[in-house]
């Protein structure tokens, strides 16, 4: 169980990293949205890189899962943008009111 929860937790940090690269806008301190994206991705799996217990994993795999769903059907539906409309806008993501 160990080795497939291990390989699951690569697979989501790879497509996260797969999808995120196409976010090229830039934040409020003018670095581009994907490099802090990576980094906060980096950090969240090194915080929990040691977890052994199974049913952890198993439970951040399928929470992190869920998120990067949300946000690839975001670029798909139009609610994340993947190109800066303005550029004075500096955050991907669409207000939904």
């Amino acid at each position: 169980m160990a080795t497939s929860g291990r390989r699951e937790a690569v697979r989501l940090y790879r497509d996260i990293i797969r999808t995120i690269r196409y976010f090229n806008h830039r934040n409020d301190q003018g670095r581009q949205w994907k490099d802090v994206l990576r980094e906060s991705a980096r950090q969240e799996f090194e915080m929990n890189r040691f977890e052994t217990d199974p049913t952890k994993v198993v439970q951040l795999v399928m929470v992190g899962r869920d998120c990067l769903m949300k946000i690839q059907e975001g670029m798909l539906t139009g609610k994340v943008n993947k190109e800066p409309d303005n550029p004075t806008d500096s955050s991907p993501f669409t207000k939904v009111l």
